[in-house]
């Protein structure tokens, strides 16, 4: 050897920690850190510069509604006259018919009304926005834009996710009144109840915490899908194939969520305001 080096065996590359994760478990950490990246980005944005996106919000609230009235509308009927139906020929047996409009009080505004809404808008919007953005992703539109300097988050996913909130508690509302149209027409054209009865058990229970809980309920879950689908958009790979299998994950979590949040929800209502369990 000339000049006296010394030649030395070269170095094995060092493993990280995560390189010796399982990907089974790897893979559920990164999708909840990349989640919650997204939705501090999300509020990041909407907080620091509140103008300049609010025409393409309400575009996407008018497309939201043209695509997810009828299934709202369908799924709370269906509900609201089955379970109306349901809860009035189980009260009429126990003697007390003329209750039913304490039951729906509780029955469409907690459960009900945020599970068929939930449902609709993560099955019918959540899915088109989880597959818009992946289709993006797989043709590189996503990377052009970036290189164009346009903010991917501000410009194709916030917009999306306030129509989504919005519209998710404007639907929520809307399934209110319709499940309860279904039930009082279970109680008073199927049974023998009349509509005074009905509304009046109805109104004397329905208080503004159990509103203002369901639409507050209905904005997480709302804030909740916009994120899911958009994060599993955004990072969707493997062409056709992987664009699908973004949206068949998307829409799982976003049903379990749905029931999730449904749930801590109702636990969080009766723990600061025990009185709405109280009938009257």
């Amino acid at each position: 050897m000339s000049g006296g080096a010394v030649l030395t065996a070269p170095q094995p590359p060092r493993k990280s920690v995560l390189g010796a994760v399982p990907s089974a478990l790897l893979a559920p950490v990164v999708t909840i850190g990349q989640t919650f990246t997204l939705m501090f980005a999300v509020i990041k944005t909407a907080v620091q510069n509140p103008v300049g996106y609010w025409r393409d919000t309400f575009e996407e609230m008018y497309s939201m509604y043209r695509f997810c009235w009828l299934p709202t509308f369908v799924c709370a009927g269906t509900f609201g006259f089955l379970i109306g139906n349901f809860a009035y020929n189980f009260l009429r047996l126990a003697g007390g018919g003329n209750r039913l409009g304490t039951f729906f009080t509780y029955a469409m505004a907690r459960e009900i009304a945020p599970f068929t809404t939930g449902m609709a808008v993560a099955g019918v919007m959540g899915t088109a926005m989880c597959a818009d953005l992946g289709a993006r992703k797989v043709r590189e539109e996503l990377d052009a834009l970036r290189v164009l300097g346009v903010d991917i988050v501000r410009t194709l996913v916030l917009p999306r996710v306030i129509s989504i909130i919005m519209m998710c508690t404007a639907f929520n509302l809307l399934t209110i009144g319709i499940g309860t149209l279904m039930a009082l027409i279970s109680a008073s054209v199927v049974g023998d109840t009349s509509p005074g009865a009905f509304f009046g058990l109805l109104l004397a229970n329905f208080t503004a915490p159990e509103m203002a809980g369901s639409v507050i309920k209905m904005a997480v879950i709302g804030l909740f899908i916009g994120v899911v689908c958009a994060q599993k958009g955004l990072n969707a790979g493997g062409g056709a194939e992987g664009v699908g299998r973004a949206v068949n994950q998307a829409v799982v979590l976003c049903f379990a969520a749905t029931w999730i949040f449904d749930f801590l929800g109702n636990m969080v209502l009766l723990g600061m305001f025990p009185e709405v369990l109280i009938n009257r």
